[in-house]
């Protein structure tokens, strides 16, 4: 799929006088002789093409962090443009995960494209005495680069390749920095294995999706043979380089290692919870990258071992029977347990002292 750009202008129109009541809160009487501005909000385009942003819930704070008003594209149905009034000074603008971009066909019926919004979220501005500003919100899309509100003028549409994008790591490490801005995250392009910089969403991994909302480091894609129309929030990782616990599958990408985590394999369990066998089994660690269940042993904490014979919650570590604790927290401070040490196995440590 290739992807383009989708720029929504968000307008500041300014004049001067006293400024319309917002929400149910009435102006401050300090405010009476000051300026104001009108934020404008175009949500179609006109030429070339029709699209339309639905779920567009846009929150403006002060930087104060005082709420000025909130944009919602769902409350008037049918508006082409949102408005608000605001008083000088400058701003904050959020667009909340939860929107969706749909092409509008010539007969008025809308197909859901998928998208990712490029632009910084949220994005500052500041509204002045008898000026203007543009704020744009860009989200790449495959039909072209369409640009929703230019200023005041209007609502245009231009269509540009991307190629000059810069690449960027979609993951992460000591080895492979992620060359994205503060703020943003790598996700893929197409099946080439370009990649491009886009602001992350909120929504956790394994979460359904239909455009790029995701947290950063996850991307939707769709990946569930099972239900191949169906996208989810993905996490990426290195095929090469997994760690334990992680069910790393191949992206197929040419020349790439790069995958997604994918569900753990069947008969796997949790070694910190000891769940996911069957009653009377225990979840051990024998080798590889999961752990399976099997038959507790009877050896007790501290005990000399060798292979699988400690009781449940316990792993023959260095020929002793040693508990299994939460790595992500080195220094425990209990007794018997006073630090976690990784050995291998993920946040499935091995307690010592």
């Amino acid at each position: 799929m290739k992807f383009t750009w989708f720029p929504l202008g968000l307008a500041l129109l300014f004049s001067a006088g006293a400024m319309t009541t917002i929400g149910c809160a009435s102006p401050v009487s300090s405010h009476d002789e000051q300026a104001v501005g009108m934020v404008s909000l175009p949500l179609v385009t006109s030429a070339g093409g029709e699209f339309r942003l639905h779920g567009a819930v846009f929150t403006i704070h002060s930087t104060n962090g005082a709420h000025a008003a909130t944009l919602d594209s769902e409350s008037e149905p049918g508006a082409e443009t949102l408005t608000a009034t605001l008083f000088q000074g400058p701003y904050t603008v959020r667009l909340a995960d939860g929107w969706e971009l749909a092409r509008v066909e010539p007969d008025g019926t809308e197909s859901p494209v998928s998208a990712a919004l490029l632009s910084p979220n949220p994005q500052t501005f500041e509204i002045s005495a008898s000026a203007m500003t543009d704020i744009s919100f860009t989200f790449t899309t495959g039909q072209g680069t369409i640009t929703l509100g230019d200023g005041s003028v209007g609502i245009s549409f231009d269509v540009a390749p991307n190629e000059d994008r810069g690449e960027c790591n979609l993951v992460s490490s000591y080895y492979y920095y992620n060359y994205c801005p503060t703020g943003q995250t790598c996700l893929l392009a197409d099946s080439s294995g370009r990649t491009f910089c886009a602001s992350p969403g909120s929504l956790p991994v394994g979460s359904p999706c239909t455009s790029d909302q995701c947290v950063a480091g996850a991307q939707c894609l769709k990946v569930d043979p099972a239900n191949p129309d169906q996208g989810s929030c993905v996490k990426f990782c290195r095929v090469s380089s997994t760690t334990f616990g992680v069910n790393c599958l191949s992206l197929g990408l040419p020349d790439s290692d790069l995958g997604f985590e994918g569900p753990a394999p069947e008969g796997t369990c949790d070694l910190l919870t000891q769940t996911g066998c069957a009653e009377g089994e225990a979840c051990q660690y024998t080798s590889g990258s999961f752990a399976s269940c099997g038959v507790p042993g009877s050896t007790p904490p501290g005990g000399a071992c060798s292979g699988e014979t400690c009781e449940a919650g316990y792993d023959c570590y260095n020929g002793t029977c040693t508990q299994i604790c939460n790595a992500s927290t080195w220094y425990v401070g209990q007794p018997g347990c006073y630090y976690c040490e990784n050995v291998g196995t993920g946040n499935a440590g091995r307690c010592y002292y």
